[in-house]
């Protein structure tokens, strides 16, 4: 039996199975898996040194006592909020959003969170609640989260808390206290739950004394001086220090008593003596690596309003030109920078109602709610009457911005040079277009970047779970990738990253387990010099282009878009003043050139998005051509389970839902930074597509288990689709309007299945407002990367 025969003869499995979470393989019944699901915490502020301990703390942790029920998690417990997306939106009610956030954007994270989901934010920054969180009362009383951190962050390759035993304790208060007390105590930080808001100012208010008066004392030094420690300052001048804290200790009583929360004054009292507040300072300076750490001088000149200016305020003017404070700040900082702060400075002024820069909107793709920038929250007034887009392409993302602009009420059309675009019967096969036929439609983020690309495709992969026309249509079966263990990539980018789950390196064991479809033990005997682990990602899924474009296109007619096929276009029209009006094209019927009537033109035709004629601009894509090998038994007979992803080998395979295997060859090509100077996926230049077929299911058969059946026909017809796949040369989406004008619009990237209903929804959105509000100001900060004017200057 040859081994193709031998491939189109496996088992169908009836059964799925997936781990539980990142932290050992677990298994349990894919019956078990919910289509739907929402994560238990969310992280702002991710990128950061608290924020990425939080995440990694919340996601990474190997410690099985901390696992909640499998019923009620899904494999990754947070997810790192991305920029220019509403937070609340990707978590449960009731689980926490921590904000790991400068104090100074806490107003701009509150306004740009979900409402509903306010109360469930939980800061972790330097503030002083009443001064930067009085209004939450007005908001949600009390129940918002608030702490003042006593430990640091050592962020190498993992994100370690450093902590000495006798440092003051970390306070929290609000709704989440005990939830965020449990996850700082197993890294064995030291942490009070405050009885009142009084208590949480009180610990405030000295970390504010730490932060204002150690750096200045560090740092007052001859010009060409090192500057000290701040063991070396409680060492060499405690005199000073006390001084200072004599100096200022009116002013800090004053901010230690002040209310922030609806409690009334006297709940708490503090002692607030000279001798109290240098004992907490000293434990605190020798409790960050013993003491020998200088306090950054550059962060603090940025933060001297909130720090020193906020002291300065409480203070007695008269005696302000002749403290020892004073005198500190004119000569570390400088004579001019100290006469702008006055107690009249607006920058003391931290209660500020206009110190909110976020917008939100209430626009929600996929119930993902994202933010716009501030033109873009102006009333519009506009209508979309007699307002029509012409999208040219009517592949996977076209299809999808065609369906998500029709639930607009714009007057939409698509054009393709492709026919077959919409079946006759429900059950008849259609063109998908010539990208997203040859796709092998993994859904996924795997070893993508930058990491704010990765979030996009997360945002993707959720979008695809959530969406209300097609989130039956993926089969989230997970990845198995097989890799030489000279292949660091995993140390670098997802294995051990908070930010996407991973599992592994497997046991053989363990692999059988989860695919025992794949041959592990031959492949290990066959490639007995390579080295390698496999990697488990249980989060990824993949699905059938033709049926998801099928589903597009009929929701789309059905909301009365018209799609016109076999259509070549010859140009963009423009008017008089340089705005594109329309497309001059001909078609099947005739020859003749006719003009079609457009309000704006959206450009989706993959890769040739980048043709001058269609746009008329500088969008740089590359040449990356690819195939991929379809076969299917009659008897519908494979054992794949998951996807498979060898890149010893160069071969990867899935199963769809009807029994068709589905195998691509050579380098798989994954998108963003990490496709920059890889290889194309296979040698496409062959004309006989049936020996490329036949070749690729030869190497895909050797992963394959063989199995006793009964044989089938040998000749078993191999189908092969091939395309020069859409890929931007920087490996990032291009999408948004390319030009001044808000009548021209391109969207074109490579992971264009994972990403299309996302985009498509984003770029529906961004041209319904323009359509309305005449102008492209209308434009979503998730997006910003991705904008064709990034290649202006080339």
């Amino acid at each position: 039996m040859s081994l193709i025969s031998l491939l189109l003869l496996l088992p169908i499995p009836v059964v799925a199975w997936y781990p539980s979470l990142p932290l050992g393989p677990r298994l349990h019944s894919g019956s078990e898996l919910r289509a739907e699901y929402l994560y238990d915490g969310e992280v702002i502020g991710s990128s950061g040194t608290i924020g990425s301990y939080i995440l990694h703390s919340l996601n990474c942790r190997q410690d099985p006592d901390r696992l909640l029920p499998y019923e009620q998690h899904q494999y990754q417990l947070a997810f790192a909020t991305p920029r220019g997306l509403a937070p609340g939106c990707l978590s449960r009610q009731n689980t926490p959003i921590y904000a790991c956030i400068p104090s100074s954007s806490i107003r701009d994270v509150w306004a740009a969170t979900v409402p509903n989901r306010r109360k469930d934010l939980v800061f972790l920054c330097n503030c002083i609640p009443s001064r930067h969180l009085s209004f939450l009362n007005e908001e949600s009383g009390d129940e918002a989260t608030v702490a003042t951190l006593h430990f640091g962050v050592l962020k190498k390759h993992v994100p370690k808390v450093s902590c000495s035993p006798g440092s003051p304790p970390t306070v929290v208060y609000g709704r989440h206290a005990n939830t965020l007390a449990k996850l700082l105590e197993n890294d064995n930080v030291p942490v009070t739950v405050a009885e009142s808001g009084l208590e949480l100012q009180a610990a405030a208010v000295k970390k504010l004394a730490w932060s204002s008066l150690m750096w200045l004392l560090c740092h007052d030094v001859g010009f060409n001086d090192k500057p000290l420690s701040v063991k070396d300052v409680h060492t060499l001048h405690s005199d000073k220090l006390q001084k200072l804290v004599e100096e200022l200790m009116p002013a800090l009583k004053a901010l230690g008593v002040e209310t922030w929360t609806t409690e009334e004054l006297g709940s708490f009292q503090s002692t607030w003596s000279t001798e109290e507040m240098m004992i907490y300072l000293e434990r605190y300076s020798m409790s960050i690596s013993g003491g020998n750490i200088t306090p950054n001088r550059e962060l603090a000149m940025k933060e001297i309003y909130e720090r020193n200016g906020l002291i300065l305020s409480l203070m007695d003017e008269a005696h302000m030109s002749n403290s020892y404070h004073w005198e500190l700040l004119r000569r570390v900082t400088g004579k001019e920078l100290v006469n702008s702060m006055t107690t009249t400075n607006d920058a003391a002024k931290l209660n500020d109602e206009n110190a909110c820069n976020s917008n939100w909107m209430e626009y929600s793709a996929s119930n993902l709610s994202f933010l716009t920038h501030k033109q873009a929250t102006e009333k519009i007034s506009g209508t979309v009457q007699n307002k029509s887009a012409l999208i040219i392409g009517a592949g996977i993302m076209g299809s999808s911005i065609a369906y998500h602009l029709s639930l607009t009420g714009v007057n939409v059309t698509v054009m393709d040079t492709r026919t077959n675009l919409l079946p006759g019967n429900p059950n008849d096969e259609i063109d998908p277009g010539t990208a997203t036929s040859s796709s092998f439609a993994w859904l996924n983020a795997n070893d993508k970047a930058p990491l704010s690309y990765m979030q996009l495709n997360l945002l993707g992969m959720e979008s695809w779970r959530r969406h209300n026309l097609l989130k039956t249509f993926p089969t989230w079966s997970g990845s198995l990738i097989r890799r030489s263990r000279c292949d660091r990539r995993e140390s670098t980018t997802n294995l051990g990253s908070p930010y996407y789950s991973c599992i592994g390196p497997l046991t053989l064991e363990e692999a059988v387990e989860l695919e025992p479809g794949i041959d592990w033990v031959s492949q290990q005997e066959e490639q007995k010099e390579v080295q390698e682990d496999i990697f488990y990602y249980p989060q990824e899924g993949h699905v059938n282009p033709a049926e998801a474009v099928k589903a597009l296109r009929l929701a789309a007619q059905n909301n009365g878009v018209s799609f016109q096929q076999g259509v070549e276009i010859h140009e963009i029209t423009r008017d008089s003043n340089g705005c594109v009006i329309g497309i001059k094209y001909s078609d099947d019927a005739s020859t003749e050139t006719k003009f079609f009537e457009a309000s704006t033109v959206i450009v989706a035709a993959g890769s040739n998005t980048s043709s001058p004629f269609l746009t008329g601009a500088n969008i740089p894509l590359k040449y990356e051509p690819g195939v991929i090998a379809y076969a299917k038994s009659q008897c519908e007979a494979t054992n794949i389970k998951t996807i498979f992803v060898d890149t010893i080998s160069q071969s990867h395979i899935l199963r769809r839902s009807d029994g068709t295997l589905v195998i691509g060859g050579g380098q798989l090509i994954v998108g963003g930074a990490s496709t920059l100077g890889t290889s194309s996926n296979v040698n496409s230049d062959t004309n006989n597509d049936e020996i490329v077929g036949a070749a690729m299911l030869e190497t895909a058969a050797k992963s394959i288990k063989p199995l006793e059946i009964p044989k089938v026909n040998a000749n078993t017809p191999v189908r092969t689709t091939k395309a020069n796949r859409p890929m931007p040369v920087d490996g990032l989406p291009i999408i948004g309007f390319i030009e001044s004008s808000p009548s021209l619009y391109a969207a074109v990237t490579h992971s264009g299945i994972t990403l299309s209903l996302l985009l498509g929804e984003l770029a529906a959105y961004e041209v319904y407002r323009s359509l309305v509000s005449g102008s492209h100001t209308a434009l979503l900060r998730i997006l910003d990367d991705y904008r064709p004017s990034r290649f202006d200057h080339d």
